[in-house]
């Protein structure tokens, strides 16, 4: 769909909205979306079969922001709003929490020419890393949440002006951590200090997805402090570890080195033989020859902590988890951009 887009754009010509149509058929009726802006708000005006059943059936003329809460609207209209305006695509990679697991989602924005009022509309596709489930929907009355990993402006060479986008904005990508470019170069990100309620809930959107496979006795003292500082979960058995990595995403996995039902080690290299593999924390029973130690791979994180872990040291192995992780999703998005 890019390459169909940029082959027109680069020609200074942007494709007709129909032209879309014929190229892409099949999967834009399932996961595309067309987007229009009137009175200053941006609308769905088509949406696929897929997007329909996590958003709803009465999507249709909604407001593009009508899921979000209040304080993440206006970044939401003022990143289409530069699409509109200066005729650049957008390509957004995202976390969403839907309650009962994370979806990482890759959206697709680019300007066509609707050929009804010679209009500027944004076509788009969204692309999933999971197989889709009955539960991913938008609950009634709920607010969509949504972690911004990465928003690369797609110019095609022309300079991009972000003044669109607020100090609010700013600060809340900032707080989620995002990188934000123009081609894959990053542009400066904000320094400034933020609060209140868009930095809470900013701020919340970012945590780290963590997993601990351990006893809950054991675990205990430790579970209530990490409950507070990330996204925790608990399991006690290899059995539904297994379970929680099949269907959600996990940043960072931490295994006792024995575990009912299995060995730690065995679902570390589970996971580490997975496309995106959580960063790993292996707990070692206290031995002669046993010791702290951080290995890094290509793809991998495993850091090794002797038992018992104080609660710095774990919270220091599971944060620099988190950052080889974030660093990964950010590197890969543009390597994968820059081969399309």
């Amino acid at each position: 769909m890019f390459k169909f887009w940029r082959q027109h754009a680069v020609s200074g010509k942007l494709p007709e909205l129909r032209e879309f149509f014929e190229e892409t058929e099949l999967n834009f009726r399932k996961a595309g979306v067309i987007i229009v802006r009137e009175a200053g708000d941006v609308f769905y005006d088509f949406c696929g079969d897929e997007v329909m059943e996590v958003l709803g059936a009465d999507i249709l003329g909604q407001s593009m922001t009508f899921c979000y809460p209040e304080k993440f609207k206006a970044l939401q209209l003022e990143s289409a709003d530069i699409c509109f305006d200066q005729q650049v695509g957008l390509d957004r990679y995202s976390r969403f929490w839907f309650g009962h697991r994370h979806k990482d989602v890759e959206w697709l924005l680019l300007p066509a020419r609707d050929a009804i009022g010679d209009r500027i509309v944004l076509v788009g596709m969204s692309a999933t890393f999971v197989e889709h489930d009955e539960l991913d929907v938008l609950a009634a009355g709920s607010d969509l949440v949504e972690r911004i990993i990465a928003q690369d402006y797609l110019a095609l060479g022309k300079e991009v002006q972000l003044g669109h986008l607020s100090r609010q904005s700013w600060a809340v990508l900032d707080a989620m951590g995002a990188s934000v470019s123009v081609d894959g170069e990053p542009v400066p990100r904000s320094t400034m200090a933020m609060g209140g309620e868009a930095a809470y809930a900013a701020r919340k959107a970012s945590l780290a997805k963590v997993l601990a496979v351990a006893s809950r006795q054991e675990f205990f003292g430790h579970a209530s402090k990490l409950s507070k500082l990330y996204n925790f979960h608990q399991v006690e058995t290899f059995g539904e570890a297994l379970a929680v990595l099949e269907k959600d995403r996990v940043d960072v996995l931490i295994a006792d080195e024995r575990i009912e039902g299995g060995v730690g080690l065995d679902l570390i290299q589970i996971v580490q033989n997975q496309k995106e593999a959580a960063a790993c924390v292996l707990l070692l029973t206290p031995r002669v020859g046993a010791e702290d130690a951080t290995i890094r791979t290509e793809n991998g994180f495993v850091h090794l902590l002797v038992k018992p872990a104080g609660d710095f040291a774990l919270r220091k192995a599971i944060d620099d988890a988190g950052i080889f992780v974030r660093t990964r999703q950010k590197t890969r998005f543009y390597e994968e951009g820059d081969k399309a």
